[in-house]
C-alpha cells in the first residue's frame, strides 16, 4: 500500500509529532518475529496481545483491530444461523497467526471445518474460488485484495469485538528508553472506545432441551420491552457459550451461573430465572445412585459443562461428551446408553421418572446472559426480567408437557 499499511501509517504519524522517525522492514509474519529478536530492532508490529512471544512485552494499544467472519457478495446462505455456518461450511483462517484466545477457542471447537492458509492473500483467493465458504479475517485486509484484483468487496457476516493492536517490544536494556517513551505516548489510546449504539436486533443462542420454550418466550418479551428484536438459534451447549464469549452472538437465553466463571466476556444478568437440577438419568433396568459416578466400568453421557459442575464428585466413570442434549435423551430412550447427566426443572423430574430412574445431584440457579459489549443494557434487562418473572414462574410450575 502507498502509505505502508494503515497501522504503520498511524504509528509513523503519531511518532512524527514527537520528532521520532520510524524505520520498517516488511517480512512474512513469522520471519518478522524472528528478526525482531536481533540487536537493533525494537520489535514487531502490528500484533494482537495473544501474539506477544517470550522475551517481548506488549506496548499500549496503538490501534484497534476489527476481525469478522467474511464471505463473498455472491454467497446466498442464511447467515443468522451461526452454528450451521461454522459446523457445515469450510471456514478459512491464516495458520501462522496466534488469534486472540476467544477466537482460538471457536476455531478449535469447529476444527473439522477449518482450513488453514499461509497468509491473507491465499485466504482471499480460496474464498473467491469457492474452495472455502467463509473466512475469519480483518475486513480491511480482504477489501484491499478485492480492490487490487477487481473483485466486489466481501461482506461481513458477523464480527467479533475489536481487539487491541500493539507492538511486540523486545524487552532488554537497549530498548528500555524506547519502551518507556512508547508507554507514555500511547498510554491513553486503549480508552478510545466507540460509544455504545443501542442495537435494533440481537442474536441469542439456546440449548435445545424440552423445557426451553417458556424461557425463550419470556426473553423475547423482555427484549421487546426494550424495543429490541431477537433472533434465536439452537446451539450445542459448549459451542453456544464459546460463540457468546467470542462476541459472535450477543447472548444466551438461559445458562447456569456455575458454568460461566471462566468466560470473561459473559455477563450474568440478575435476577435468576429459576432453579435447575443437574440429575443422573439411568435406564430402569440398571442400578441408579451416586456411586454410579465412581465406577470406572460405567459409561455416562454428559456435556462438558455438566461434568465441570460436578467437580466435587469422585468421577471415575467413563464420560462420553455430547453437547447436543436432545440427542442424549434419544440415546437413553433407545437403550444405546445406560446413564446420562442432564439439566432438569423440578417439573421435568416427575416426567423423566416415567422412563428413567432419576437421582438429583445438584441444584443450580439459572440466568440469562449477554456479551459484555452490551453491558449498557444490563440494568434495563434486570428491570424487565423482574417485572415478568412471576409470569415465567407460573408457566414453569403449570407446565406438564
Amino acid at each position: 500500500m502507498e502509505n505502508g499499511g494503515d497501522a504503520i501509517a498511524f504509528l509513523r504519524s503519531s511518532l512524527a509529532k514527537q520528532s521520532i522517525s520510524l524505520e520498517v522492514e516488511y517480512l512474512p509474519w513469522q520471519d518478522a518475529i524472528k528478526k525482531a529478536e536481533l540487536t537493533g530492532y525494537l520489535g514487531y508490529y502490528p500484533a494482537w496481545p495473544s501474539e506477544i512471544m517470550p522475551g517481548f512485552i506488549a506496548s499500549p494499544t496503538i490501534l484497534n483491530s476489527q476481525i469478522a467472519v467474511i464471505t463473498t457478495q455472491s454467497n446466498p446462505q442464511d447467515f443468522e444461523n451461526i452454528e450451521q455456518l461454522f459446523s457445515e461450511n469450510k471456514v478459512g483462517v491464516v495458520g501462522p497467526y496466534t488469534y486472540p484466545d476467544v477466537i482460538k477457542k471457536v476455531i478449535k471447537s469447529y476444527e473439522d471445518s477449518i482450513v488453514k492458509t499461509t497468509n491473507d492473500e491465499e485466504l482471499f483467493h480460496l474464498m473467491q474460488t469457492k474452495q472455502i465458504n467463509f473466512a475469519i479475517s480483518a475486513p480491511k485486509v480482504l477489501n484491499y485484495f478485492a480492490r487490487q484484483q477487481n473483485f466486489p468487496e466481501p461482506k461481513i457476516v458477523t464480527q467479533f469485538p475489536d481487539f487491541p493492536l500493539v507492538i511486540g517490544m523486545r524487552e532488554n536494556a537497549e530498548n528500555q528508553a524506547k519502551i518507556t517513551l512508547l508507554n507514555d505516548l500511547f498510554a491513553g489510546t486503549s480508552s478510545l472506545a466507540t460509544n455504545y449504539s443501542r442495537p435494533k436486533k440481537l442474536l441469542l443462542t439456546y440449548i435445545d432441551i424440552p423445557r426451553i420454550t417458556p424461557f425463550k418466550e419470556i426473553m423475547a418479551d423482555v427484549y421487546s420491552d426494550l424495543n429490541i428484536k431477537v433472533q434465536m438459534q439452537a446451539t450445542p451447549a459448549r459451542r453456544g457459550v464459546l460463540l457468546l464469549n467470542a462476541g459472535v452472538v450477543d447472548g444466551d437465553i438461559v445458562r447456569s451461573k456455575s458454568n460461566l466463571k471462566k468466560f470473561d466476556n459473559v455477563i450474568v444478568v440478575e435476577p435468576s430465572l429459576g432453579i435447575i437440577n443437574l440429575v443422573l438419568l439411568c435406564r430402569k433396568s440398571r442400578p441408579c445412585d451416586r456411586d454410579i459416578l465412581a465406577k470406572p466400568n460405567n459409561r455416562i453421557m454428559s456435556s462438558i459443562g455438566d461434568t465441570e459442575i460436578l467437580s466435587e464428585f469422585d468421577i471415575k466413570a467413563e464420560i462420553i461428551n455430547n453437547e447436543d442434549l436432545s440427542h442424549t435423551l434419544k440415546m437413553l430412550k433407545k437403550g444405546r446408553l445406560d446413564y446420562a447427566l442432564y439439566p432438569a426443572l423440578n417439573s421435568d423430574i416427575n416426567i423423566f421418572q416415567n422412563d428413567f430412574s432419576v437421582v438429583i445431584l445438584r441444584q443450580l440457579a439459572i440466568n440469562t446472559v449477554i456479551h459484555k459489549k452490551h453491558a449498557p443494557l444490563v440494568d434495563e434487562l434486570s428491570k424487565a426480567i423482574t417485572a415478568r418473572l412471576p409470569e415465567l414462574t407460573k408457566q414453569i410450575n403449570n407446565s406438564t408437557d
